[in-house]
């Protein structure tokens, strides 16, 4: 059975000479340090190795890290990543001589590359529709439970997901198995096999020569086709004229709508400051004092005639105004819709001129080639095809059967038994209720608060890591749990998280975890790495070996682009 193996991680930072190397073996690593030792930055640069992109990542880190280089063994095989920057190459390593598969800056053709090496083969479309194998971020976002949002969200840690279309329903369904490697190979026969749409569209074909023709009998003459054209090439060009004219005149009604309406709202406004003004006056005696300025002002009679014909004028415009966007608003309207039949009958005009073109084309090459010619050729064709349907049609039934059975509800009902199994195993050791346990989608449903909110991450992830662990050959068999104690446990469930690490504890598989405390099952443990240096946990032991093997690969990486590049001269 194969799996997928971290065999160790190189870190190197040209611009402090210094460099990091962290072996990992098969069965339960423990990465041991305190806060700010680096455990979290080497958990996410072996993610960060296989092009993942972790949500948040120390801005030091990314900093000084110049390549990452990270050797995993999957079946028989030994490769090496190298990533500098968006610079990715892979290696494979046959006795300690290595040989460049693919350099590239291109996420893509990296991933397929990955994904060929794992023999997996789950296509993913883009919401813009373009088709591509899966990528390493959706093949390992259930194996890693980061420090920051890991704990509070199932396989969520990574950022280059979201332009996937259905990412998570799909590798939801594709990472438990429900729909694996063999559902998208029968998907991929199917297509290869399904012949219809070609016959769809030899008939369109067809159908669409078999009317040409019948509009042949009907052409007295190419002249008389030419002349049609030209005369509905100077309609249209009458039309637009007309359609021009009306654009202007609408453009000067809507402003002056807009200038009627600017003046109505100034208007509005001032007979409600006007009618103010007259209650104002009509409570005082013969004089006034302004309540704003203070100015004295006379409140004779003549006066409070003035602001009443104010008043009166006000209303008199509004209603002018009103009135004139009114008659505006429907010449507006009976302006659209005379441009909009206009536009219409162009679009018309243009069809018939277009139609009329093709018709011309299919005449002159009947006319030179023979009438029937082209026909009587895609009948056979057709003929022939029909007869290649037959047998594709049975095929791809059995196809469709193989594709049902894999979708059926037994194997669903199944597949979800035995991960909520191991999911009350898990619940057992971390003091978690059973009636926890909710499945949607193969996927644990996060409903709770608190310190249940981590426990329940922990425990699906840890339970679809122990299912897969003797599924099937699959890169699934690794697993990656960073500081499980900064997650609000009490010392009780902190206590019984770690005892459940002695679940992962299988040569079979990998799982690798970071924690600022001892566990009390190192003894157990496969590797344990101890960090002690506060902030920065790179040195300066091994980094001219690191440097000089770095160099070596970028050689071997050059030759291989330079003998490319020569045997496509040579051709």
């Amino acid at each position: 059975m194969k799996r997928l193996t971290i065999k160790k991680l190189i870190v190197i930072s040209q611009s402090e000479s210094r460099s990091l190397e962290i072996p990992f073996k098969n069965g339960l690593n423990i990465i041991l340090g305190g806060n700010k030792t680096g455990k979290s930055s080497i958990i996410k640069s072996i993610f960060t190795t296989f092009g993942c992109e972790c949500k948040r990542i120390e801005k030091d880190w990314e900093k000084i890290i110049s390549a990452y280089l990270l050797f995993f063994k999957y079946g028989e095989k030994q490769f090496c990543v190298v990533r500098q920057d968006k610079k990715i190459q892979i290696f494979e390593n046959n006795d300690d001589s290595y040989s460049c598969i693919i350099e590239t800056e291109a996420f893509h053709e990296f991933s397929n590359c990955l994904m060929d090496i794992l023999e997996v083969k789950m296509q993913c479309i883009s919401k813009e529709g373009k088709q591509f194998n899966v990528t390493p971020p959706l093949l390992f976002r259930f194996q890693y439970i980061d420090q920051d949002e890991g704990w509070s969200k199932i396989a969520d840690s990574f950022r280059n997901v979201g332009y996937i279309k259905n990412w998570k329903t799909n590798t939801n369904k594709y990472v438990c198995g429900y729909l694996d490697d063999a559902y998208y190979e029968l998907q991929a026969q199917k297509e290869e096999h399904n012949k219809k749409k070609e016959l769809h569209y030899n008939q369109n074909f067809v159908s669409r020569i078999t009317s040409t023709l019948t509009q042949f009998e009907n052409i007295e003459s190419v002249e008389e086709v030419i002349t049609d054209i030209e005369s509905l090439i100077d309609k249209a060009e009458e039309l637009r004229k007309m359609q021009f004219s009306y654009n202007a005149e609408m453009t000067v009604l809507e402003n002056d709508i807009y200038v009627n309406q600017h003046k109505l709202h100034i208007v509005e406004h001032n007979l409600i400051e006007t009618k103010k003004d007259i209650e104002f006056a009509m409570t005082q005696e013969d004089e006034l004092v302004c309540p704003i300025c203070g100015t004295i002002y006379s409140n004779g009679l003549e006066e409070q005639l003035n602001i009443t014909s104010d008043y009166a004028h006000c209303e008199k415009l509004i209603t002018e105004l009103r009135n004139s966007i009114s008659i505006a608003t429907e010449e507006l309207e009976e302006l659209k819709e005379k441009y909009n039949e206009v536009s219409l009958e162009i679009q018309s005009i243009e069809q018939k001129v277009h139609n009329s073109q093709e018709l011309l084309s299919y005449s002159s090459f009947y006319k030179n080639k023979g009438q029937y010619e082209i026909y009587e050729s895609c009948k056979r064709q057709l003929e022939d095809l029909q007869g290649e349907i037959d047998s594709y049609v049975s095929k791809i039934a059995i196809i469709d059967k193989k594709i049902n059975e894999k979708k059926s509800k037994k194997r669903s009902k199944d597949i979800r038994e035995d991960i909520e199994e191991y999911c009350r195993t898990l619940a057992d050791a971390i003091n978690l209720p059973k009636t926890f346990i909710k499945l949607r989608d193969f996927v644990q449903i996060i409903d709770r608060t608190g310190s249940e909110t981590p426990r329940l991450v922990y425990m699906y992830q840890s339970a679809l890591y122990l299912y897969n662990l003797y599924r099937t050959n699959s890169p699934f068999n690794f697993y990656v749990v960073d500081t499980p104690n900064q997650q609000g446990q009490d010392a009780e469930n902190l206590e019984s998280i770690f005892k459940s690490l002695e679940l992962f504890l299988s040569d079979e598989g990998q799982v690798i975890v970071g924690t600022e405390r001892e566990t009390g099952i190192e003894e157990k443990a496969s590797n344990v790495i101890k960090l002690t240096e506060k902030r920065r946990c790179l040195n300066n032991i091994n980094y001219s070996k690191h440097l000089e093997l770095l160099k070596e690969l970028q050689k071997i990486a050059i030759s291989r682009v330079a003998f490319k590049h020569k045997t496509r001269n040579e051709k």
